[in-house]
């Protein structure tokens, strides 16, 4: 299967669904900017993983999305949060819908980003100019935004029982748009990722733990984009052990750990 990236010129005119990506390398001054479509219209699909499975979109339309996604980067520092292009990324992330957009690169975008700590995505390049048109923030977001009181924790355990996708509650910590107000900060993808993982799951566990005991053993399956997996529930208090196995995967391989 040979699916490729977008190419595009120094100049894009196009559309974000909304999304961004900041990178963690050379922390705290890293490269944050958008990732736009050269397409106009609702692009929400290309960036909102919640959807793909339930719509069943198959792995060749996934990678054909995020090939299709061009990441302008621009160096910042992470506690530089009041910058006209930081708030133009807040604006992004708290939208409700894809935003028109504007992006001069310095040079055209190239290369493509596979990578096992985040999605992939198409060309990149060093962002010249960048502008959007107008957004409407969700309210869910704006409040916790405007909210300089409320911990980032809270934040998002608050957002994620409101029904919030988590992969726009993410963003929005990443864009340091959460937490108490004077220790916000950008925060690079894959470790917002982490932290919202584990501020759901390390409360989510607390209720967990406090559970009546199943009177009974019991498997619960699933399956998608050529991944299996089963849950078995046993009738014991509280404990688990996870295993994974690749199967004929790169050739006839049999991996298997837990």
């Amino acid at each position: 299967m040979y699916i490729p990236s977008q190419e595009v010129g120094k100049e894009l005119d196009g559309s974000t669904p909304p999304s961004v990506f900041i990178g963690s390398w050379n922390y705290p001054k890293v490269l944050a900017g958008p990732m736009i479509a050269p397409l106009h219209g609702d692009t929400m699909v290309m960036d909102h993983p919640e959807s793909w499975i339930p719509e069943n979109k198959t792995q060749e339309e996934i990678i054909r999305y995020r090939l299709n996604l061009i990441r302008g980067k621009r160096s910042v520092k992470v506690t530089d949060i009041e910058n006209r292009f930081i708030e133009k990324l807040r604006d992004v992330s708290l939208s409700s819908s894809s935003i028109e957009s504007e992006a001069q690169f310095i040079q055209a975008p190239k290369g493509m980003s596979f990578d096992d700590v985040h999605t992939p995505f198409g060309p990149s390049a060093p962002l010249e100019r960048f502008e959007i048109g107008n957004s409407r923030w969700d309210r869910d977001l704006e409040k916790v935004y405007f909210d300089g009181d409320l911990k980032a924790a809270d934040a998002v355990e608050d957002l994620h029982q409101r029904g919030l996708p988590f992969s726009n509650i993410q963003k929005a910590f990443s864009v340091g748009a959460m937490g108490i107000k004077k220790k916000r900060r950008l925060v690079p993808t894959r470790w917002s990722i982490t932290a919202c993982d584990s501020a759901l799951g390390n409360r989510l566990l607390q209720k967990v733990r406090d559970y009546d005991i199943i009177d009974c053993c019991q498997i619960r399956e699933f399956a998608s984009l050529n991944n299996y997996y089963a849950v078995l529930l046993l009738p014991t208090a509280w404990q688990y052990e996870w295993m994974e196995a690749f199967l004929r995967i790169m050739g006839n391989e049999e991996l298997i750990f837990s």
